[in-house]
């Protein structure tokens, strides 16, 4: 993972974070419907998202699962992440930052992991996936 990687990305949207909480693009979808008719049997899960951006998947995951992680490379976007949290009064979402190639959890720790419009964003996609299999029971 290349430093100068991890400066860009935090650049290019720690700024723009909030823009992206507001955008109908990332805040709306089929896809977050999906995602709440899939986790309905999943109270006791553990979850991981991936690049979580503004925390839309994961604002959206929240009540229907024990807990969330949202991870992020971008401080910004995590700041987002945890002040909407907090707003909404959702307290199972913990926010740590790093890039999607390192995962610093345990082993087979998650029972769900899932990413959502962030894979184009990391350094090595291979490294990243390979880490998600390592964390995901």
């Amino acid at each position: 993972m290349s430093n100068h990687h991890e400066a860009l990305v935090q650049s290019q949207f720690s700024g723009q974070a909030s823009a992206y909480l507001q955008s109908s693009v990332h805040a709306q979808g089929a896809d977050l419907r999906r995602l709440s008719e899939w986790l309905a049997d999943d109270k006791a899960a553990r979850l991981l998202d991936v690049g979580c951006g503004a925390g839309h998947a994961s604002i959206t995951a929240a009540p229907l699962v024990a807990e969330v992680t949202a991870y992020d490379l971008s401080e910004g976007m995590l700041t987002v992440v945890a002040e909407e949290a907090k707003k909404r009064g959702i307290s199972n979402i913990t926010c740590v930052q790093g890039p999607a190639e390192v995962l610093p959890f345990a082993d087979h720790h998650f029972d769900i992991v899932i990413s959502r419009y962030s894979a184009h964003h990391w350094h090595d996609i291979q490294a990243a996936l390979m880490e998600i299999r390592r964390v995901l029971k």
